[in-house]
C-alpha cells in the first residue's frame, strides 16, 4: 500500500452506545468504498473488525480494532471502539489518537447511557465530531427525535449535513443540505442524484439557514457579513465549515443505514472533505527524559519534524506475536528503521511496517505524520511507550 501524505489522511474513532452499529457501519464504509470485496455483516460474523471468536459470538467488540479504506485519494483510518458498559472504557486509547469522533446514534433508540459516557471520553481530547443516525430503515427510527435527544444531551451546535428521505422501510436516500442535492441509493449503495423533495423544502432551507448561522457565528469577521447581509455567500460558507468542525463549534449530523447502505457514500465525501488532517491537530507536548526531569517541548503534526510516534496498543496475535499499533506524531518513519523508545531506554529496530485491516496486516513502506502502523516482535517497546528519533528524543 501506497504512503499518504499527512493532508490525506483522516483518523477517526467510531464512538457510542452497544448495538448502536458502530462495527456494521465500519464494515458497510469499507464496502462503499472498495476497501473489501465481501460486505461483511455482524449478524454472519464476517466484517473487518470483530474477528475474535469471543466478540463473533457475542456480536461485540471487546477492544479497538483498525480497518482503513482509501476515497478520493485519502486514507480513512476507522477505530472500531466498544460500546458495552464493561468493554467502554476500552474506547479511550482510540480517542487519544484520533483527530476526529464519529458518533454513532441508534435511530430508534436516540442518545443511551454509553453514548454520553463516550461522549465524555472525547471531550476530554478535545475532538471534533460527526454523528450519525443509523438503522434508519428500522421500525420507529425517527431523525428528528433522535436529533432532539442528541441536542439535549450535549447542548453543542448540532446541526443535519444531511436529511433523510423516506421513513423505516421507505427510507431510500438522503438530502445534501450543505451542497443542495439529493439522492437516492442502490442496494450497492451507489447514489444517484435526484430532485430534492418538494414535501421537505421548508426542513431544507431552515436547516440550510442554521448551518449558514453557525459558520457566522465560528469567526468574529463572518459574524459581521451576517449581521450586515441576514446571510453568507457561497465562498464564505464552504472553506469556512471544516474550520468550524475543526474548532468544535459545529457538530454534522448525517442520516445512514449500515445495513442497507443508503446515505453512506455521501457520509464518505463529508469526511474526506470536512473532518480535519492530523495537521490541524495541536502540538503534542512531552520531555527529553523519561523521568520528566529534562526539558520540556513540542512535536508539531509535522514531517519537517523529528520523527515520533506513540504506541497506544499492544494485540497478542496467536500467529505474528506482539503487534504493537502506534501513530506517528510527527516525522517520517521508513521499514527497517532503528529507532529510540524513550521511555524505556532501548533502541528497537522496525522492520516491516504494516497498516492494520482487522485481523490482517499489510505491509506499507513508509508512514508519514498522522498515519496509524503496525509494527510486529519488538523487544521492548509496550503500550503508552514513545519511540522516536534518538537525536531528538521526546517522551
Amino acid at each position: 500500500m501506497k504512503a499518504f501524505s499527512t493532508e490525506n489522511i483522516r483518523n477517526l474513532a467510531v464512538i457510542g452506545h452497544g448495538d448502536a452499529g458502530k462495527t456494521q457501519l465500519v464494515s458497510s464504509l469499507l464496502h462503499v468504498a472498495g476497501a473489501t470485496t465481501r460486505w461483511g455483516k455482524v449478524d454472519e460474523g464476517t466484517t473487518v473488525t470483530d474477528y475474535e471468536e469471543d466478540s463473533i459470538e457475542r456480536k461485540v467488540t471487546l477492544n479497538n480494532n483498525f480497518a482503513h479504506l482509501e476515497h478520493k485519494d485519502t486514507k480513512v483510518n476507522l477505530i472500531d471502539t466498544p460500546g458495552y458498559a464493561a468493554f467502554v472504557s476500552h474506547a479511550r486509547p482510540g480517542l487519544r489518537v484520533a483527530d476526529c469522533a464519529l458518533v454513532v446514534v441508534d435511530g430508534v433508540n436516540g442518545i443511551e447511557v454509553q453514548t454520553e459516557k463516550t461522549w465524555s471520553y472525547a471531550n476530554e481530547f478535545l475532538l471534533p465530531r460527526f454523528m450519525v443516525i443509523n438503522k434508519m430503515e428500522k421500525e420507529r427510527a425517527d431523525f428528528g427525535h433522535a436529533l432532539d435527544t442528541a441536542t439535549q444531551s450535549f447542548a453543542r451546535s448540532i446541526v443535519p449535513f444531511t436529511l433523510p428521505i423516506g421513513q423505516e422501510t421507505n427510507f431510500s436516500g438522503v438530502v445534501d443540505v450543505v451542497h443542495q442535492k439529493a439522492y437516492e441509493f442502490d442496494a450497492s449503495g451507489k447514489a444517484k442524484e435526484i430532485p430534492i423533495p418538494e414535501m421537505g423544502r421548508e426542513v431544507f432551507e431552515t436547516t440550510r439557514e442554521r448551518i449558514i448561522e453557525l459558520v457566522a457565528e465560528s469567526d468574529d469577521a463572518l459574524m459581521e457579513k451576517y449581521f450586515e447581509n441576514g446571510t453568507l455567500d457561497e465562498e464564505d460558507i464552504y472553506p469556512n465549515l471544516a474550520k468550524a468542525i475543526a474548532a468544535s463549534k459545529l457538530c454534522p449530523v448525517y442520516a445512514v443505514s449500515a445495513n442497507s447502505l443508503v446515505g453512506l457514500s455521501i457520509l464518505l465525501d463529508h469526511i474526506i472533505e470536512f473532518a480535519p488532517n492530523p495537521a490541524t491537530h495541536e502540538a503534542e507536548y512531552g520531555f527529553t527524559d523519561s523521568d520528566q526531569n529534562g526539558e520540556r517541548i513540542t512535536r508539531k503534526y509535522s514531517n519537517d519534524e523529528p520523527f515520533s510516534a506513540y504506541v497506544f496498543r499492544t494485540i497478542a496475535d496467536p500467529f505474528a506475536g506482539r503487534i504493537n499499533v502506534m501513530k506517528v506524531v510527527s516525522g517520517k518513519v521508513s521499514s527497517d528503521a532503528t529507532v529510540y523508545n524513550s521511555s524505556r531506554d532501548a533502541q528497537e529496530r522496525l522492520g516491516a511496517l504494516h497498516v492494520i485491516q482487522g485481523k490482517n496486516l499489510d505491509k506499507v513502506n513508509e508512514a508519514q505524520t498522522g498515519d496509524i502502523i503496525a509494527v510486529v516482535k519488538l523487544r521492548e517497546t509496550q503500550t503508552g511507550d514513545t519511540v522516536c528519533d534518538k537525536a531528538k528524543p521526546i517522551v
